[in-house]
């Protein structure tokens, strides 16, 4: 009778346990994740803001597949700062973010690459020389990027985590400022995204810089390395940061080959902003579920807490897609035009499944990697991307708005690796 009576105790401690170690991370991931939506809010209220607007999703696109390098390099710090030492990683950073910024001012202003970009994602014309002008103000982003990972790696591996969430703080109020600070200045809204939000990330970098001068400096040799060359140890990272960053481009991709391509790139930034501003936060939940899991937590209660953040989101985001609040987030807030709000908003309540199922994969990844079955996480991106490359190539080919195509392709690939990763699961040993 006694034990009967425990079993709830335990699983409701456990539920507890987990909400404490995810709820912190949430909360500053939620923060970030609101910095591109006001940026996209003050962009639409410019003059020429709505095909800013459009521009600076594509810029946004090419810009996170470009950074993916300079954001690999913080794990790299954290498994190499003792072997290494600070100055090759940190000439190994700089290297990487000069590299990055490169492409970025290369794609923009190089004669044969500015023409050859904007034909390969599929751009209208009118679209192309405000989308070169958006890649040029993100020339300088991947070097402050590749900065402030590699600080945000010296961070963590010091264990001083504290003032990541300052300097983030600091970044969006810098961020916010310097677009409102353009807004009034009357610059040009193709510029005005890329130039505030790579102030905010220098000045994330700023802050994070101070924070480190009180840290050890570890001299190289004094750890023991991972036996790989750093090279390929960031190269392997790279390419798993790479898969996770390459669907938004590729569902840009698809919408800029469907129907309705102008207008639906005109919303889907505050689209995307807005299913962002769920999945974000879930960010973690693969690694609080795995430390959970790796201290002996219930994986059954793993799976109620998952089950239980997924529902939630579900229906939050339907009563958002099905309330007047979307319509205020889309057309008032964001500032999208009434055309392509009204298209964007007919298609929310598809895209609005993925939060959800984002928290299912989380669940899934989080007993993977507590089992040490890690290989497996980037097999799962690799068949996540191609469900997304079948669904984008063909969904142009029917009457779909480019919007639709976007969420729908989105959507799907989701699903396509949560179910590879559920018949995985089954095949761990003591499943």
């Amino acid at each position: 009778m006694g034990r009967r009576e425990a079993t709830p105790l335990r699983r409701a401690d456990g539920l507890r346990s987990l909400a404490r170690s995810w709820l912190p991370t949430a909360f500053g991931t939620s923060l970030l994740s609101w910095e591109i939506p006001l940026v996209v809010a003050v962009v639409a209220r410019m003059a020429g803001g709505e095909p800013a607007m459009a521009v600076l999703g594509v810029g946004l696109s090419v810009l996170f597949v470009v950074n993916s390098p300079a954001l690999a390099l913080a794990p790299l710090v954290v498994a190499e700062l003792d072997a290494r030492g600070t100055r090759m990683l940190a000439r190994h950073s700089l290297v990487i973010g000069a590299l990055g910024c490169a492409v970025m001012a290369g794609m923009a202003l190089v004669p044969g690459l500015s023409a050859v970009v904007p034909a390969v994602l599929g751009l209208p014309d009118g679209l192309a020389p405000g989308f070169r002008t958006c890649l040029l103000s993100f020339a300088t982003a991947p070097l402050a990027v590749a900065v402030r990972r590699y600080l945000h790696g010296r961070l963590i591996h010091g264990d001083v985590t504290r003032p990541i969430a300052v300097a983030t703080t600091a970044r969006i109020a810098v961020t916010v400022g310097a677009a409102a600070a353009l807004w009034r200045s009357g610059a040009p809204s193709a510029a005005t995204g890329g130039v505030a939000l790579s102030c905010g990330a220098w000045a994330e970098a700023a802050v994070l810089a101070g924070a480190v001068r009180g840290l050890a400096r570890p001299h190289a040799g004094g750890g023991t390395a991972t036996g790989r060359s750093p090279l390929v140890q960031h190269f392997r990272l790279t390419t798993s940061v790479l898969l996770n960053m390459s669907p938004a481009l590729l569902a840009t991709i698809a919408i800029t080959r469907s129907g309705e391509a102008a207008a639906s790139l005109v919303v889907w930034p505050a689209l995307y902003g807005l299913m962002s501003l769920g999945a974000v936060p879930l960010s973690d939940v693969e690694s609080v579920g795995a430390a959970f899991l790796s201290r002996g937590g219930d994986p059954r209660t793993l799976l109620r807490f998952t089950a239980a953040l997924a529902g939630c989101l579900a229906v939050i985001f339907a009563l958002a897609a099905l309330t007047p609040f979307a319509h205020w987030y889309v057309a008032d807030f964001s500032g999208v035009p009434r055309g392509p709000a009204d298209l964007g908003l007919r298609w929310l309540l598809v895209l609005g499944a993925a939060p959800a199922l984002w928290a299912i994969r989380g669940r899934f990844r989080a007993v993977f990697i507590a089992g040490g079955a890690v290989d497996m996480l980037p097999r799962a991106a690799v068949v996540h991307v191609a469900g997304l490359l079948a669904l984008g190539a063909s969904l142009p080919f029917t009457s779909l708005p480019g919007v639709a195509c976007a969420s729908i392709a989105i959507v799907g690939a989701l699903l396509v690796e949560v179910a590879f990763l559920r018949a995985a699961s089954r095949r761990l040993p003591g499943r």
